[in-house]
């Protein structure tokens, strides 16, 4: 019976109704190497802390308009159970429990699991925000509440399918796409990227904008900061391989990704004098200078840049 009363709205349909916006927009999708993710934006407070759940080679689960948290941990271990994402929405809408006074209705919920299979379901009282639906495809859902329409679903869902690279970038675009189509109706304030790995530890991806003007665009940033740092791991091992175009190359990457965080200056400067890179070294430093005076003194002042330490760029600090 549960399974009729949302078979309208679930699968790879679409809803739109004329209500004032809720807003909120995600995407969850797993990768041909099981990492799984989402990424997600709305104009409430701190929404990476009980929107987004992921779990390598296991599935991504998006929980949103009145968010059931239980859904989030309850989805990923009936997926981990060996559940299809029909299946597991079934369940986690049977067992909603009425969560804070709600019922089925006001939820809005996805899963998507790493072979690929995807399902999603918007609940009649999300359905009723001033643009509500979802996309569910292969290896991926798009869904979204309060929003400037379809355009921005349609956006997001032609960014991932044209994006390349590891799946937090896919992701990351996708949220940008659906920004630029419009995005939520009411603002914004907070956004999220999570990616969990097969490896798991450092492979994964967890940043948060918890409240912020534009948190799409601080959350890219901050990605691009999480890059810049694991270019400049792979320039460390470059050196201490005997690779120095490579060293030199990951360096500039960071330094493009990056230039706004002082420690990647920092990083690039003692890299390039490990390098016997003076003059490359002094440029880091200056870079570091002009974001963090007091420290790029310290740094300067330090015995490994002793050979530097007079030079005219240098000695103005």
């Amino acid at each position: 019976m549960l399974r009729s009363m949302f078979a309208g709205l679930a699968g790879c349909g679409l809803v739109a109704l004329a209500t004032p916006a809720a807003a909120t927009f995600s995407i969850a999708a797993c990768d041909a190497q099981k990492s799984c993710g989402v990424a997600v934006a709305t104009n409430n407070l701190a929404v990476g802390a009980s929107v987004a759940y992921a779990q390598g080679g296991v599935g991504a689960v998006v929980t949103q308009f009145e968010t059931n948290p239980n859904y989030g941990p309850k989805g990923l271990s009936l997926l981990a159970r060996g559940q299809d994402p029909q299946a597991v929405v079934t369940t986690l809408l049977a067992e909603d429990g009425g969560f804070e006074g709600q019922d089925q209705s006001w939820r809005q919920v996805a899963v998507v699991a790493p072979d690929g299979q995807a399902f999603a379901y918007t609940g009649a009282e999300a359905a009723a925000e001033a643009w509500a639906g979802h996309q569910a495809r292969e290896g991926f859902s798009v869904q979204g509440n309060g929003l400037a329409g379809a355009e921005v679903l349609e956006a997001m869902k032609a960014a991932f399918a044209q994006a390349s690279g590891p799946l937090a970038d896919r992701l990351m675009a996708a949220l940008e796409a659906g920004e630029a189509a419009g995005g939520q109706t009411t603002g914004q304030m907070s956004a999220a990227l999570l990616v969990r790995t097969v490896e798991g530890g450092w492979s994964d991806v967890d940043l948060r904008v918890d409240a912020a003007r534009a948190p799409v665009a601080e959350l890219r940033r901050l990605l691009n900061l999480r890059q810049a740092n694991e270019r400049l791991a792979a320039a460390e091992r470059a050196v201490r391989s005997e690779r120095p175009d490579v060293a030199r190359s990951q360096i500039a990457a960071a330094i493009a990704l990056g230039g706004d965080w002082d420690r990647i200056w920092r990083r690039a400067a003692r890299l390039r004098m490990s390098m016997d890179d003076r003059a490359g070294a002094v440029q880091a430093l200056v870079g570091m200078h002009r974001l963090n005076p007091k420290w790029a003194k310290m740094e300067r002042d330090d015995p490994l840049f002793a050979p530097v330490r007079e030079d005219p760029a240098l000695s103005r600090f």
